[in-house]
């Protein structure tokens, strides 16, 4: 959760938003808001109840798939493969937020193979995952995640559920 003085959002996808639209100097909100928020909530819906539902074995049957709004895990990745085909980011000519969301998504599913991948999303993660800003948000990570390790070392480790309460 992000805690702020007006209170805590929760969710990735609200984060990504919220930090977008409450620092603009940083440029991760685009003018195209409405291209912004379709593909921020189709990562939110569609990315990854597909990717969880197929990576569970649940894949539903052809005749059932408008029932459940993405269609299959091979729809889902022709509509990420036919937006960022030609492109370099979800939304205009900048990184925004979205990239940060839905990129991610991207990279961990062609990581972990919970995404089929193919030429234009391997090529569209190639093109983000060498960023500055991500390395550095990667030393902090590793960087806590050391910390923590320390924190536990000869002692019971903490519950993680503690942090949530």
């Amino acid at each position: 959760a992000l805690v702020h003085p007006g209170g805590a959002v929760t969710e990735v996808a609200a984060i990504c938003c919220f930090l977008a639209d409450a620092y603009p100097q940083a440029g991760l909100m685009p003018a195209e808001r409405g291209a912004f928020y379709r593909w921020m909530f189709f990562g939110a819906g569609p990315v990854e109840q597909a990717v969880v539902n197929t990576a569970m074995g649940w894949v539903p049957s052809p005749d059932r798939r408008r029932a459940v709004g993405y269609g299959c895990i091979e729809d889902v990745v022709a509509t990420l493969t036919g937006h960022l085909d030609g492109r370099r980011y979800f939304c205009g000519d900048a990184f925004s937020a979205a990239d940060v969301y839905v990129g991610s998504q991207i990279g961990w599913g062609l990581r972990f193979g919970t995404l089929p991948g193919n030429a234009v999303l391997s090529g569209y993660w190639d093109g983000i995952k060498e960023r500055p800003a991500l390395a550095r948000a990667n030393a902090l990570d590793d960087a806590l995640r050391k910390k923590e390790e320390g924190d536990v070392v000869g002692r019971r480790p903490r519950n993680p559920a503690a942090r949530l309460g």
